[in-house]
Parts: structure tokens; sequence; C-alpha cells
């Protein structure tokens, strides 16, 4: 019809993505989902790359261990898609406890030397009582 726009022609595609040396997602949910040019990146722990039963995997005890994990697993899936750290420009960091801030900051700094992202952080009650960390994270990607 005249006047009337096709709007399939801006449709951008949603794509799965389940990066290699990750775990399945506990749930029914996507490790991570590329739309367009940008990378969503579910909550991702320390736990998130070990398969198995969710409350029988080994965790590490402390929070920089925790952080580095974490962070190391946010990286394969950004990798995974041809991403770099440096193309994240979101992260929401939900911590246990809050007194794990400063020693958290550290290690993230490790992962983000130069133009972090912008971040939220929260307290949160997460899903096994010794995960210490959870971290979401959006990417843009080149």
């Amino acid at each position: 019809m005249e006047g009337m726009r096709d709007d399939s022609e801006d449709l951008v595609e949603k794509r799965i993505i389940q990066p290699k040396g990750m775990a399945e997602a506990v749930g029914p949910f996507s490790r991570a989902v590329r739309v367009g040019d940008l990378l969503y990146i579910a909550g991702t722990t320390a736990l998130s790359h070990v398969s198995g039963d969710y409350y029988q995997r080994a965790l590490p005890a402390t929070i920089e261990e925790q952080t580095r994990q974490t962070f190391e697993n946010i990286r394969t899936c950004v990798e995974a898609v041809g991403g770099t750290m440096a193309d994240i420009f979101k992260v929401v960091i939900m911590l246990k406890d809050p007194a794990h801030y400063k020693r958290m900051n550290t290690v993230r700094a490790e992962f983000f030397p130069k133009d972090p992202p912008i971040s939220t952080c929260f307290q949160a009650s997460l899903m096994r009582n010794d995960v210490l960390i959870e971290v979401e994270a959006v990417a843009a990607l080149r």
C-alpha cells in the first residue's frame, strides 16, 4: 500500500550466544544475547563456567578470587563474538556484602584499566550463600 512503511527492513536480528567454555545457564535464560552491535551478558558469577549441579559446584572462597573469575567469565562471553573487555560500556554488580566493595573494585580495575564502563552496584541476596558477587554486562561491538 502506498504510504505504508515496511518495518521488516528495520528489524535487528537477536542471536543467542552460548560461549565455548561456559556452562549452560541454570534456568530458562541465555548466557548472552546479541542484538545488532550490542551484546547483553546475563548475570555471571564465578560458577558460570562450571558444569554440573549448581549447588555442588566448587566456588573460590574470597571476594578477590570470585571477582576475578566472574570477570574472566564475562571476558569469555564478549570474546566469543569477537569483542574485548574494552567494548563493555555498562556493568551491574550485585554484592552480597557491601564491605567487599573496595576489594572487589581493586580486582575490577585490572579488567578495565582505561575508560571503565558505567556501573551500578548494590547489595543483594544471591542464589547461593557462598556466592559473593554477580555481574551483568553490556558491550557495544565494533
